[in-house]
């Protein structure tokens, strides 16, 4: 019973793990925030809008991070611009240039966040318990120890 226990706590901590990969990446979510406001002169970026060629959501957005918010979204074709690309974006709003950052982050606070986090600890623990057992039986296991 002793090996066929650590190999199912192996198998079943490495599966953990790669499970807490494959639900992390949907805690992946995307954040638009601005960066500077440059009155006169345009500044000079990659990708550059107008203001009034924002659609009604993307102009939601911008409005949002203007006023100083992080605002994230879950998918990349909701991001404000032409291209649905990360990096600096430039909006031009009543002679006014506004410098927004979109940027990829892991979520932690979402349901796969949480999920991808406690899959991975219980997984790294299950894992490392196997290994210890099998290689190292006479060291003692100091989280269990109160």
């Amino acid at each position: 019973m002793g090996k066929s226990l650590q190999f199912l706590m192996l198998f079943v901590g490495f599966c953990l793990v790669v499970g807490a990969f494959v639900a992390g990446i949907g805690a992946y979510e995307y954040e638009v925030k601005r960066v500077d406001t440059v009155t006169g002169q345009a500044p000079e970026l990659h990708e550059f809008s107008r203001y009034e060629e924002l659609d009604g959501r993307q102009k939601e957005i911008v409005d949002r991070a203007i006023a100083g918010e992080a605002v994230a979204v879950r998918r990349a074709d909701q991001l404000p611009g032409k291209r649905e690309k990360m990096g600096k974006l430039g909006v031009d709003k009543d002679d006014t240039y506004y410098v927004l950052t979109r940027r990829m982050f892991f979520n932690w606070r979402t349901t796969f966040g949480k999920a991808s986090i406690g899959m991975g600890s219980v997984g790294f623990a299950l894992t490392s318990e196997a290994v210890r057992r099998r290689q190292f039986p006479d060291r003692p296991v100091y989280w269990v120890r109160l």
